[in-house]
């Protein structure tokens, strides 16, 4: 016999106000897909997509840019501790064609960008135009478990975006609606 840890240590866990947070019905099979095979632990407060053809959810890559980036530059730096960007995602709306990570931050060739975009903004995958189911409630040991599943929240109040594990931006707080509020600092 031994002893199998089933606590997340070293990840950061989304807060909001529990009282108020209402999950989804049941639970959804997750899309493993697009999430490196290291990824261990697969954090409480992601941004969970739906993807129609398969039923399930996936994890709406958001990073934050990391540098400047003129419009139509090709190359793209952005914060990325969990190293979940890959060649063929399509951060910005551009396909990324290769990847060098650094000290946590990695850089993207893309095709040219269509504007300027400065250190600090949020970028996102094109999940995160698709329908945003909500956050993940609890984070999910992926180890051993050839079928993960999550349970996005409905509605959760008081969000401190700070402790959110990835970024979120305009477009995502849309897709959350108004069911989902950030705590105002």
């Amino acid at each position: 016999m031994y002893y199998k840890n089933s606590a997340s240590e070293h990840i950061q866990e989304g807060l909001w106000w529990e009282e108020t947070c209402v999950r989804r019905q049941g639970g959804y099979d997750l899309d493993t897909s697009n999430l490196p095979s290291t990824m261990r632990w697969f954090p409480k407060g992601a941004t969970l997509a739906f993807v129609p053809d398969s039923g399930k959810a996936i994890l709406v890559k958001s990073f934050k840019v990391y540098e400047d980036a003129a419009a139509n530059a090709t190359t793209l730096k952005v914060e990325d501790p969990y190293g979940l960007v890959a060649v063929g995602d399509k951060i910005a709306g551009k396909a990324v064609s290769a990847v060098s990570v650094e000290n946590g931050v990695a850089t993207l060739t893309i095709a040219a960008l269509a504007k300027k975009l400065t250190a600090g903004d949020v970028v996102a995958d094109d999940n995160s135009t698709g329908t945003i189911l909500g956050l993940n409630y609890a984070t999910v040991d992926l180890r051993d478990n050839d079928y993960p599943s999550v349970t996005p929240t409905l509605q959760a109040y008081e969000i401190e975006e700070d402790t959110l594990p990835f970024p979120v931006n305009s477009d995502i707080k849309a897709g959350l609606g108004d069911r989902h509020q950030f705590k105002i600092n």
